[in-house]
C-alpha cells in the first residue's frame, strides 16, 4: 500500500461531488456497475493518491500491524492534516488517523475511560455498557465525541466528550440523553448532521431510527429532552421489537440537493454467518421521507428496503463476510468514498476489519460499489489528495 500515484495537469474534476439470507440486488437494480461519475470541467491542479488493498490494517508505534478489531468506522477530516477513523472497542472507543486514507497509524487505543454512568450493580458481567459505534465532529470551536453507551441486550443511550483539538484529548462530559429520555428503544449508533447552524443527530439500531435536534454546541437536546420525545422524526426502520431487517449504523451525507441515508441491516456479528450489508435511500428534506431507487419508504417498514450500496453472499464463496456500518468522505477531487467493516478470510473471518471503497453512482443518482460487493485482494488507487 505504498505506491503514489501523482496526477498531474488536465485532470478531469468530478462535477458532483427483515433478515437477508444472500447478497441480492433488490428488484429493478442495474448491479452491473454501469452508473459513473461523470465529469465536466478541467482541473489544473496536482493530486496524488496512494494505493490500498482491503481488508485496511493499521500499524502499531512499533510498525507491526493492528489484527485486532475496528468495527463501526467513523471517518473525519481533521483541521491538522490527517484523517481520523473512530470504531467500538476498548471500553471507551479507539481511533486511527492517517495522511492518505490508506496508510492507517494507531492513534488511540482508548479515547476516552469506560464511561460508568450507565452502570448498575445488577447488571451482568456480558452486559456491562461500554462505548459503541462513535462519531466526531466540529462544533464551533470545540471537537465533540459522541459515542453509543450499551452492551449486549443492554442500550442506555448516548453520551459525549469534548476536546480542543481533534486529535484529544478528549474529556467525558456524560449522558446526552438515554433511550427512555427520547423515547426510543436501542438509542445508540449516534450519527451528526450539521447543517445552517442546526445540529442534527441520526439515532437507533433495529427499533426504528429518529432524527432529533441538539443545541446550536451539540452539547444538549434542543429544548430539552422531554420536547425531543415529542417531535423527534422516525426516518428508517419502525418501531418495536428488535428486527434485522430494520436498519442502524446510520450515515447521511448531501449530494445535488438531496439527502443520502446510508444504514445497515442484517445481522452484523456472525462471522462468515453475518448477513450484514449496507443500503440507501435518499430525500429533498433532511427528515425525509426517504425513498429508495424503486420508490419505496424506508420508515414504518421492516422490508429491507433500501437501494444496495455493498453486500457480501451470505451463502458463502466471498473471501469477506458482513460488510456494513459505514461512513461517508469526499476526497479532495470530489468523488466519495465509503469506510466500513467486514470479516474477512485473512484471519478465517475472527473480526471485523476496516474496508474502504469508492462509491459510484447509477444512471438514477443512487450510490454503490463496483460490482456492489467490496473490493478484496486487489489493489487500488485511492483516494485523490491534494498534493501541495
Amino acid at each position: 500500500m505504498n505506491k503514489k500515484f501523482v496526477s498531474m495537469m488536465g485532470v478531469m474534476a468530478i462535477a458532483t461531488t427483515s433478515f437477508v439470507s444472500s447478497c441480492v440486488t433488490n428488484e429493478g437494480e442495474d448491479s452491473s456497475g454501469g452508473g459513473s461519475n461523470n465529469s465536466s470541467s478541467v482541473d489544473d491542479r496536482n493530486y496524488y493518491s496512494e494505493y490500498y488493498e482491503n481488508a485496511i490494517y493499521p500499524r502499531t508505534a512499533g510498525g507491526q500491524l493492528y489484527m485486532s478489531e475496528a468495527p463501526d468506522p467513523s471517518i473525519v477530516r481533521g483541521d491538522d492534516g490527517y484523517f481520523y477513523i473512530f470504531t467500538t472497542g476498548n471500553g471507551g472507543g479507539k481511533c486511527f488517523r492517517s495522511t492518505d486514507c490508506v496508510n492507517w497509524e494507531v492513534h488511540l487505543e482508548t479515547v476516552i475511560p469506560r464511561p460508568t454512568w450507565g452502570d448498575t450493580p445488577t447488571t451482568p458481567s456480558d452486559k456491562i455498557p461500554s462505548v459503541w459505534a462513535p462519531d466526531a465532529v466540529k462544533i464551533k470551536d470545540k471537537w465533540i465525541y459522541y459515542y453509543s453507551l450499551s452492551g449486549w441486550g443492554n442500550a442506555i443511550g448516548v453520551g459525549y466528550a469534548v476536546a480542543d483539538e481533534i486529535a484529544g484529548p478528549y474529556k467525558d462530559k456524560g449522558k446526552l440523553f438515554t433511550c427512555g429520555e427520547i423515547g426510543l428503544a436501542n438509542a445508540i449508533d449516534p450519527c451528526i448532521f450539521i447543517e445552517d447552524e442546526h445540529v442534527y443527530m441520526a439515532v437507533g439500531s433495529f427499533q426504528g431510527i429518529d432524527l432529533i435536534e441538539l443545541s446550536s454546541d451539540g452539547m444538549s437536546l434542543l429544548n430539552g429532552a422531554a420536547y425531543q420525545r415529542e417531535h423527534k422524526t422516525l426516518i428508517a426502520g419502525t418501531y418495536g421489537q428488535w428486527n434485522a431487517g430494520s436498519f442502524e449504523g446510520s450515515y447521511i451525507i448531501k449530494k445535488d440537493g438531496y439527502y443520502y441515508y446510508f444504514g445497515s441491516h442484517g445481522t452484523c456479528c456472525d462471522g462468515t454467518d453475518s448477513s450484514y450489508n449496507v443500503a440507501a435511500a435518499r430525500s429533498t428534506s433532511i427528515t425525509g421521507p426517504y425513498m429508495d431507487a424503486q420508490g419505496r419508504p424506508i420508515a414504518h417498514n421492516n422490508n429491507n428496503y433500501g437501494t444496495t450500496v455493498v453486500c457480501a453472499d451470505y451463502e458463502g464463496g466471498d473471501p469477506f463476510a458482513g460488510p456494513g456500518h459505514c461512513s461517508v468522505f469526499q476526497d479532495d477531487r470530489g468523488d466519495y468514498w465509503m469506510v466500513y467493516h467486514a470479516y474477512v478470510e485473512r484471519d478465517n473471518y475472527a473480526t471485523r476489519h476496516l474496508m474502504m471503497d469508492r462509491l459510484l453512482w447509477d444512471d438514477n443518482g443512487f450510490p454503490y460499489v463496483e460490482g456492489k460487493k467490496p473490493s478484496y485482494g486487489v489493489e487500488l488507487e485511492g483516494p485523490a489528495l491534494l498534493d501541495e
